[in-house]
């Protein structure tokens, strides 16, 4: 019984120390003002990179995660009537649009 419950405090900490290392990009700082951009970050998805919206006050909002490391792609910010955005292979373009 006691080696049950210091292999579940063991595993416990493990999965702590995982969490606390990850990181979020949600709120971060971007660049691009009311567009789409892709972006990768350390301990975030695998290293696979992912689709945001950065919002009127310049932070990241996560849109997407992509789970190929080459198929996150923006044409035209992602916004408007000629603006695409997708985390799909760059053939299949048209799966994803920008709202209107």
């Amino acid at each position: 019984m006691k080696f049950i419950s210091l292999t579940t405090m063991i595993m416990s900490a493990a999965v702590l120390a995982g969490i606390v290392t990850a990181q979020v990009p949600d709120g971060k700082p971007c660049a691009q003002t009311e567009q789409y951009e892709c972006g990768r970050l350390a301990g975030y998805n695998r290293g696979y990179p992912f689709l945001f919206f950065c919002s009127s006050q310049n932070f990241v909002e996560v849109v997407k995660t992509c789970n190929c490391g080459d198929c996150c792609w923006v044409y035209k910010g992602g916004v408007g009537d000629d603006g695409y955005f997708g985390c799909t292979c760059f053939r299949n373009w048209w799966y994803w649009r920008a709202p209107p």
